[in-house]
Formats: structure tokens, sequence, C-alpha cells
């Protein structure tokens, strides 16, 4: 079997997407709790709740894939629209996961000028333009020198990842933006709770207090530090479906153009990630060096002093016997 992505428009690549959402759906009847060391935002809703909305986001995806074929998208326009395309595609998600819920109204607009919102979006719209791209043209039409592998031979998993983690992710943006538009704690608890959102018997005014504080406390780590390092590295955090629940890991790929979009502190911090690279090894050499000297030196004080005890007691014994 072909463990490569298809090239190009042919028979094999529509076969190789429907599997592609046959696999993903079958992924969603498994544990999809996360059990990593990272708060996300989905993890304040019930798996089932967090299920609900895989499926919906999976769905828009599939038919977003049939609109554009059956529409006859160029490559060029994807390239152009992609950013107009995830912001209606979050649309509608969010207006159908929200329909049956009380407080819709309230709810249904994204900010997309939330810190959390914003980075999340620049992030996803850069992997959903590659994964359109697989999905309706093939590997042949992805920029030969982005990933960190002969473009003609894209692994399968490699668009399974793009894909599940724009599903994750996603859900993330909906449920982030969902949380940080009802300002008062008391009234988030009694949402999610009315809504059946959570196991009523793990929400609190307490404990969405805390989750919230630790959103944001991530949040502000990533924007400075986090990101500019992932730049720096070139490479991007993504969150996967596993038979163990939700993962997270790292992809590499160019992403030599993104410097043009960071801020003068997230330049600063890669100044300091270059400065930490540079010194830290350095110093690390010198506390080794140091150490061996200390330890050195301990070590032959104390083997001279224990000889002078010895000589001691030895004359202190002969002294007695005589």
């Amino acid at each position: 079997m072909n463990r490569y992505w298809p090239n190009e428009q042919s028979l094999e690549l529509n076969l190789a997407v429907a599997n592609l959402f046959v696999q993903t759906y079958d992924k969603l009847s498994i544990e999809i709790s996360n059990y990593t060391e990272k708060q996300i935002p989905i993890d304040i809703i019930d798996k089932y709740k967090r299920k609900e909305l895989f499926i919906y986001i999976l769905i828009e995806i599939e038919i977003l894939i049939l609109d554009i074929i059956e529409i006859d998208v160029t490559l060029e326009e994807i390239k152009k629209i992609s950013h107009k395309l995830l912001y209606d595609l979050i649309n509608k998600i969010v207006k159908k996961f929200f329909t049956r819920i009380k407080y819709y109204e309230q709810n249904k607009h994204i900010n997309y000028h939330n810190n959390y919102i914003k980075l999340l979006f620049s992030e996803q719209k850069c992997l959903i333009e590659k994964l359109l791209v697989y999905l309706t043209f093939g590997s042949n039409c992805i920029n030969h020198n982005i990933f960190p592998f002969y473009y003609m031979e894209t692994p399968k998993e490699h668009v399974i990842i793009l894909l599940e983690n724009f599903i994750i992710q996603t859900s993330n943006l909906i449920i982030f933006n969902l949380i940080d538009n009802i300002k008062s704690l008391p009234e988030t608890s009694r949402f999610l709770i009315i809504n059946n959102l959570c196991d009523i018997k793990e929400i609190s005014i307490r404990s969405v207090s805390i989750f919230r504080n630790n959103l944001i406390n991530d949040n502000w780590l990533n924007y400075y530090f986090n990101y500019p390092k992932n730049i720096y590295s070139s490479k991007y955090s993504v969150w996967l479906l596993s038979s163990k629940g939700l993962i997270n890991k790292y992809i590499y790929m160019d992403r030599s153009l993104n410097y043009l979009e960071l801020s003068h502190m997230q330049l600063f911090c890669i100044l300091f990630l270059e400065l930490q690279d540079l010194i830290v090894p350095k110093i690390q050499n010198c506390i080794i060096i140091i150490g061996k000297l200390i330890i050195y030196v301990l070590i032959n004080i104390l083997s001279k002093s224990l000889k002078i005890c010895f000589k001691s007691i030895i004359g202190f014994i002969k002294n007695i016997e005589n």
C-alpha cells in the first residue's frame, strides 16, 4: 500500500481524501481526553460535547472541500482567500454548535482582536492553506522547500496531522472565545452548567477562575516566548488524536517569513534565545570545570587529612605500647 500522499488531482487523490475522513471519524469514537500537562480551552467541556464539536468541524471541512472542487477553485485563488475561507468556516461551525444553546446571541461572534484568538487564527491560516492544497490538488502543488521532506514523497501521516490539528485547534479557538465573552465567573459557571457543556460535579466558580487564569497565563507565555521560539526553531506546535487521547507534538516547516510579523518584544525574546544558546553552554562548561576542580581539591584535602589522622593514631598506639 502506498504510504505517500497522491501528487496530483486524480481518482487516487479522491480515494485518499475519502479514506482520510473515514479514518478521522473512526478516531473520534475513541478516547479524546487531554492527558498532557498542557491545559487547552476545550478541557473545560466534557468529552461528549467535545466530540460533537469535533464532528461539526470535520463535517464543515468536508463540505468546504466538496465546494472547492465543485466550483473549480484554482490554486492561486485558494492562497489568496485562505484567510476568508478559514473565517467563514469558523463562523459556520460556531453558528451550528451554539444554535441550540441558551444565550447564543452573545457568544456567536468571534473576537479576532483577542491576542489568544489572533495568534491561533494566524497559525491556523497558514496550516489550513497547506491542508486545502493537499486535499484538493495533491502534494505537487505545495511549496517544494517548506517541509523537511521531498514534496513528491509527502507521508500520509503528515496530512493526517494537519487535519487533526486543525480540528482540535479550531475547537480551542471557539471555546476560548465562549469563555472570554462571558466576563462574570458566576455567569460562566452557570452558562456551562445550564447548557450541559461540562460535568456539573467538576465545575464551580473557583474552578472556572483557576481555569481562566491558567489560560491567560499560558496565552501570555505562548505569545511572548513559545511562539517566537517556534518561529526561531522553524516548527509548529500541533495537537493530534491518538489511542491515548489528545497529544501534543511538533512538526517542522520553513517559517522565515513569520519574522516580519513579530513585535519588538517577541524579537527581543528571539535575541534572548540566541544569547542563551551562545552563553549557557559556556556557563555549563565553566560550572563543570569548577565543580571538577572543587571535587579534586576536596579529595586531596580529605586524603591528606586522613593520612595525618592515621599517622597520629598509629603514633599514639606506639606510645601506649612503649
